[in-house]
């Protein structure tokens, strides 16, 4: 049986969206980019470097809210070497458990995306960029902070986490995402494309996330057949 539509799944209009974290140091893009998303709805808090971008989320976002990062590799005092934007995207991640980064690169696109998606980033585009794909993956971004927003505070989908506080907070925002995974492919039989299509995920990115989780069908699931697969 195909699973019920979840609330404010990706691509549909949203009441009160997450605060979105732009960092972008070349004035003309950061303009340009905040001003169409601002149109579009969202509430974006604009930084150029590290250290102003750590200050203002500081200062506007509370540790336990949902949240959204878009940033660029790319940013001083070495704009041309992704270190300051891996070490920005691990700071942030780690000290905002809901919050879910987007990464754009345009230097050694796959190498710098793995070492992104290895330090926590959601997900991760090559510049430049069209508007309308970065639309499509703040909205899934933004739909997955706020799900595990609300499984960490109400404990819904009989959510369970167990990682120590020691183990710190990236670990238990991790086990919060495993279970909205397992629960959208266990109600949809384990068919991906269908569990794919709940989520706004594109098959691969499923794939991703079911791989990175150690999520495998077992012998005694039913699954319909995935005619896509």
């Amino acid at each position: 049986m195909p699973a019920p539509p979840l609330n404010n799944a990706p691509g549909t209009p949203e009441q009160g969206r997450c605060p979105v974290l732009w960092v972008e140091d070349d004035p003309i893009l950061s303009d340009w980019i905040s001003q169409s998303l601002q149109e579009d709805g969202w509430r974006v808090l604009v930084a150029h470097d590290r250290t102003q971008a750590l200050q203002t989320l500081e200062r506007e976002v509370p540790k336990g809210q949902a949240c959204v990062a878009i940033l660029d590799m790319g940013l001083p005092p070495r704009p041309s070497r992704p270190d300051e934007g891996l070490l920005l995207l691990s700071q942030l991640v780690t000290q905002w458990p809901v919050m879910h980064a987007i990464v754009l690169t345009g230097q050694n696109e796959k190498a710098v995306g793995q070492q992104a998606v290895h330090a926590g980033a959601f997900d991760f585009l090559t510049k430049p960029v069209a508007l309308a794909v970065l639309r499509q993956s703040l909205q899934r971004a933004a739909w997955f902070a706020q799900r595990q927003q609300e499984l960490l505070a109400q404990g819904r989908l009989h959510l369970s986490v167990s990682a120590q506080l020691s183990e710190g907070v990236r670990e238990a925002s991790d086990q919060v995402a495993e279970q909205l995974i397992r629960h959208v492919l266990n109600c949809n039989g384990f068919n991906v494309t269908a569990a794919a299509r709940t989520l706004g995920l594109e098959r691969e990115q499923l794939y991703y996330h079911m791989k990175k989780f150690g999520i495998q069908r077992t012998a005694g699931t039913d699954a319909p057949p995935d005619a896509s697969a």
